[in-house]
């Protein structure tokens, strides 16, 4: 039998050799898609990773930090609604075939800075680590 992880408090992550015009490109792709509620599909046209917490994962303890390879598509699978709040499942699928499940509202609080800022005025401050976990600044992620 199969299952399929769940990522908690995700965020979408850049690499930052591939540049801020792919950020730009793919966060303002997947800001519409997570708004837009009619569309079930995002296909990635660039490259991003997703990370969270993962729950499920074969090799992983429940509740680990994971950094997934470039996502090619993200999905709706059921939509929800609790009291006027919105909680889509969805699910990713990496360029290498593994899905994973993660709640649209579930997102940790830098991703709720990009979305915020990219639903408010359309673009991502420029500032390298703003969208970053204190222990990622200095990575190789932007």
């Amino acid at each position: 039998m199969t299952h399929n992880p769940m990522i908690t408090e995700w965020e979408l992550y850049f690499n930052r050799a591939d540049g801020y015009d792919n950020r730009a490109t793919v966060a303002k792709a997947f800001a519409n898609f997570w708004k837009e509620l009619e569309v079930d599909k995002l296909e990635i046209s660039g490259k991003c990773r997703l990370g969270g917490r993962v729950f499920g994962r074969e090799g992983f303890n429940d509740g680990d930090e994971i950094l997934t390879s470039n996502v090619r598509f993200i999905e709706r699978v059921e939509r929800g609604d609790c009291g006027g709040v919105q909680h889509d499942l969805m699910c990713a699928t990496t360029a290498s075939g593994n899905k994973y499940f993660f709640y649209s509202n579930d997102y940790n609080v830098y991703m709720f800075l990009m979305l915020g800022d990219l639903l408010r005025t359309g673009e991502l401050n420029s500032y390298r680590n703003y969208y970053l976990k204190r222990e990622l600044r200095g990575s190789k992620l932007i």
